[in-house]
């Protein structure tokens, strides 16, 4: 299960990804995960929707 905060969402900004504040937004936020996920590297095979979210966590700073 991922954890949506506004680190993920600095996040996807700066790899220029849209996620409003519309209703179903833990939805779409997974649907941007998955979307990630397929376009993964052959090196980056074994992440998991965790490793995505934990990743932009990291990315989207303090």
């Amino acid at each position: 299960m991922a954890v949506y905060d506004s680190r993920a969402q600095r996040a996807l900004e700066t790899l220029g990804l849209t996620l409003t504040d519309d209703s179903g937004r833990y939805g779409r936020y997974m649907g941007l995960i998955d979307d990630l996920l397929i376009r993964r590297k052959p090196s980056e095979r074994e992440w998991t929707a965790r490793d995505v979210d934990i990743a932009l966590f990291w990315i989207g700073g303090a």
